[in-house]
């Protein structure tokens, strides 16, 4: 019996025990999070809300670590005029929003503009070049503005784009393969293995004639541009390229640059329209748009017709 009762009496002293602890409070421990400079500015300005949202997409907060580093940030109203809004930016794929941040980073705190085009390098890999427009006024790839006002947030300096930069890219195929308006001259390059044969070396203004170009000409299909001689066709796509990165306003006016083939190609602007004409052009060939800087090499141009020699 009075082992029983001893038994008994160490349980309970058990039970006490691991009661005890088991109701005493756990502390728990909070982590203090410091925003950097960056996340500060970003997350607190409203008129940054839809420059956030694209690189909450992109994936890209690790860009507002504390860094020398230039951001080019466009406002609500720069990404709302070029089409964006908060319902496109939640559908838009995260390696395009990626894309569109990296390039507006530029991996140097200190821009020096004149009023000649200087170039830096982006987290994109594809550089971006930057000249002072007027006093007060900075140009980005001849496309995008910003007051040439800098805000120091930390080790970083911002620009409030006024307007979007456009898009890039890494190579002139890519550009081709995803513009369903260039599909023929798509298969002029594949077929020619043009881009790699041609334009990895050296820097150029490529002219990108579109579908329509073709058709002009008599080539109404992709079939009928396979029809074309391969010496013909290299020919055809070499007369294309302008030896030199020209931004559109950047060619002479009027005046005369020299194609990949050799040939001169006369440029003027006719009621602030950028035309290209060859020894062979009955009609000069009309600037679209363009100023994409591709690679670390091409600036790239529509047109509406083709450089003839």
């Amino acid at each position: 019996m009075k082992s029983f009762v001893s038994t008994s009496f160490i349980g309970l002293f058990i039970l006490l025990f691991i009661g005890f602890f088991s109701c005493k409070k756990t502390k728990t421990t909070t982590t203090k999070v410091t925003l950097t400079p960056l996340q500060t500015l970003v997350n607190g300005d409203t008129t940054m809300s839809l420059f956030h949202q694209m690189l909450i997409e992109g994936n890209d907060v690790g860009l507002l670590a504390d860094d020398s580093a230039t951001l080019l940030i466009p406002t609500n109203i720069a990404l709302r005029a070029a089409g964006y809004t908060s319902d496109s930016i939640s559908n838009m794929s995260s390696t395009l929003a990626d894309r569109l941040i990296k390039y507006q980073y530029i991996e140097s705190a200190n821009l020096v503009a004149s009023a000649q085009d200087s170039s830096y390098p982006t987290a994109l890999n594809v550089p971006i070049f930057v000249r002072k427009q007027s006093p007060g006024q900075l140009l980005f790839n001849e496309s995008s503005t910003a007051p040439d006002t800098s805000i120091a947030v930390g080790k970083a300096t911002v620009y409030r784009l006024s307007s979007l930069l456009p898009g890039t890219a890494d190579s002139v195929t890519e550009i081709l393969i995803n513009d369903t308006s260039l599909t023929f001259l798509s298969e002029a390059y594949i077929r020619t293995n043009f881009y790699d044969s041609a334009l990895l070396t050296g820097q150029y203004s490529v002219l990108l004639p579109s579908n329509n170009a073709f058709r002009a000409i008599g080539y109404d299909t992709v079939t009928a541009v396979d029809s074309i001689g391969y010496d013909s066709l290299v020919q055809l796509l070499g007369h294309q390229v302008i030896k030199g990165m020209y931004f559109s306003t950047a060619f002479p006016n009027p005046g005369q640059v020299t194609s990949l083939t050799g040939d001169a190609v006369l440029t003027t602007f006719n009621n602030g329209v950028l035309q290209f004409s060859g020894a062979g052009n009955t009609q000069p060939v009309n600037w679209l748009s363009g100023n994409l800087v591709t690679g670390s090499n091409i600036v790239v141009h529509y047109t509406d017709g083709f450089v003839s020699p």
